[in-house]
């Protein structure tokens, strides 16, 4: 063989290996590589034996060294975005968003109804105040009090005595003459006792004083607690007021954090669909009929909404366990049939609950080993 034949042979085999590694990482999958009966005829070999081995490592090897380099290189891509993303949202306390800020105009909107019914009892009260103010100024303070019940007491008994002995005079007037001695008495008695009354009106006549008006005294009891109700009508507007300005302070570094946020977001998208992408191309995804069993690993990834991406292990109960939504059952079922029931379950939750699920590793030998090729492989293995 000449100088030129073995050239040509050398150029011809190395052209042939970068097709293939560039068919496998741009075209579809499987990649069918030359026989070796249609590479000894390209290379214009004579003796139609074939080529000599070489150092060189076979095709499907390099190959699928390659794809696993790309693979792990789009994983950890991901895997760096998603710590920005969740370094970014522990820093600023920002667990999903749009429900914070859903919640926080739910609460401003609570706020704006309790102030508005805090500055009507304000003004309710302000009214009040100015009427109990205005009625009290009509109202003399001070009025005249009458003499105090035991002095009245005393003499309305001399007056009851007095009748009782005039009841007596005329039972004896009908018995004797005037000039009887029980009649003298009697009559003595009455002199003694009217002169009692005569001294006892007098006395009491000059007693008489003047007090505070019991009407004024119950206006003003009504004016303080009025002017009480109003100040702390007050304090409770002006406690709602700060609550406002505390939400819509939140609200507002909410707002300035969300341009950033989403371009976190959008750079976890992207590296998640390159990824998704690459990991479908490769062949890394079980087949379609493989039912998740206990102890298989799931990397459940959202497009939309990264912070609730998750690496989950089903549990013996063949159950796993989500954000949002709780429990979910998925032993039996296919990833895909997984994905549908996911969809379902956070439509309710999110706006755009796109979703997909991979299969990790799994703990059914014959199955999938591994989802970046636990056999060397990029595929991993299937069973039969």
């Amino acid at each position: 063989m000449t100088r030129i034949q073995l050239a040509f042979r050398r150029y011809h085999r190395n052209s042939l290996l970068m097709s293939t590694i560039l068919a496998i990482l741009l075209g579809p999958f499987p990649i069918n590589l030359p026989s070796q009966s249609q590479a000894y005829a390209e290379t214009g070999s004579e003796t139609g034996n074939p080529p000599a081995a070489t150092s060189m490592e076979k095709p499907s090897d390099r190959v699928f060294s390659i794809m696993k380099q790309q693979l792990r290189s789009y994983q950890q891509s991901l895997e760096e975005s998603e710590g920005r993303l969740q370094d970014f949202q522990r820093k600023h306390g920002i667990i999903l968003i749009e429900t914070q800020m859903n919640h926080l105009l739910q609460q401003r909107k609570s706020l704006d109804d309790s102030l508005m019914g805090a500055e009507n009892q304000v003004k309710g009260f302000q009214e009040r105040l100015a009427w109990v103010q205005g009625q009290i100024s009509q109202i003399p303070e001070q009025i005249p009090l009458s003499s105090s019940a035991s002095e009245q007491g005393i003499v309305g008994g001399a007056k009851n005595n007095l009748l009782t002995l005039q009841l007596k005079e005329q039972e004896l007037l009908n018995k004797y003459t005037e000039t009887n001695p029980h009649i003298q008495s009697v009559r003595k008695e009455m002199e003694l006792i009217n002169q009692f009354i005569k001294e006892q009106e007098a006395q009491v006549s000059r007693s008489v004083s003047t007090g505070k008006n019991p009407l004024f005294l119950e206006m003003e009891m009504q004016l303080f607690h009025t002017q009480a109700d109003l100040v702390s009508a007050e304090a409770q507007s002006g406690v709602i007021k700060q609550q406002i300005a505390a939400v819509d302070k939140e609200l507002n570094r909410l707002r300035n954090l969300g341009p950033e946020l989403d371009e976190l977001r959008r750079q976890v998208t992207a590296d998640e669909k390159n990824y998704i992408n690459y990991l479908t191309k490769v062949g890394t995804t079980p087949p379609q009929n493989y039912q998740i069993q206990v102890g298989d690993q799931l990397d459940i990834k959202f497009f939309f909404n990264p912070e609730l991406n998750e690496t989950v292990l089903v549990r013996p109960d063949g159950r796993i366990a989500l954000q949002l939504v709780g429990e979910i059952t998925v032993v039996g079922n296919t990833v895909e049939q997984i994905r549908t029931i996911l969809i379902k379950s956070y439509s309710g939750q999110l706006k755009n609950p796109e979703v997909a699920v991979l299969l990790r590793s799994s703990n059914v030998p014959g199955e999938v080993i591994s989802a970046t090729g636990g056999d060397g492989n990029p595929g991993g293995k299937h069973g039969n």
